[in-house]
Order: structure tokens, then sequence, then C-alpha cells
């Protein structure tokens, strides 16, 4: 085993090792961003009045109030076009 081999394998190990801790950085900068995003969404949540672990529910009766409002308006539309302009303006007033 020569000197300039082991001088070379430790040089590799060493940068090896900066790298690793540029990326450690990298890494809890990106959580600590990752975090206060994380905080601001539910501040954000909370101050609509409601609790993150709700946002499930909340989506899906939305979900359902969606599709329950254009059935709706669909069966209405429906209704409308066999009558003419006379008998809408009929049932909006």
């Amino acid at each position: 085993m020569s000197i300039d081999n082991v001088e070379h394998r430790i040089s590799s190990l060493k940068a090896k090792l900066e790298q690793k801790k540029n990326e450690r950085t990298r890494a809890e900068a990106n959580l600590e961003t990752a975090e206060k995003q994380l905080q601001a969404v539910t501040d954000k949540i909370k101050a609509l009045g409601y609790e993150p672990e709700q946002l499930p529910a909340v989506i899906e009766e939305l979900e359902k109030n969606i599709e329950t409002n254009l059935a709706q308006a669909e069966k209405i539309l429906a209704e409308m076009e066999g009558l003419t302009t006379e008998q809408v303006l009929e049932q909006v007033v």
C-alpha cells in the first residue's frame, strides 16, 4: 500500500464527508422550510374554523354538495329546454 494511495483514499473520504455535510445542511434547511409552510397552512385552516384532521370529511361533504347542486341545475335546465322565452321569464318572475 503506497502513501499516495492512502492519501488519495483519505482525500476522497474527506471530499465525500464534506459533500454529505453539505447535503445534510440543505436537508435541514428544506425541513425547516417545510415545517414553516406546514405551520402556515395549519394556521390558515384553523383560522377558517377547522382542524386539519377534519379536512377529509369537510372536502367529502363539499363534493357531495357540489354533486347535488349540479344534478339539480341539470334537472332545471332539462325542464327549461322545452319552454319558450316567455315561459322561462314567467318561471323566474
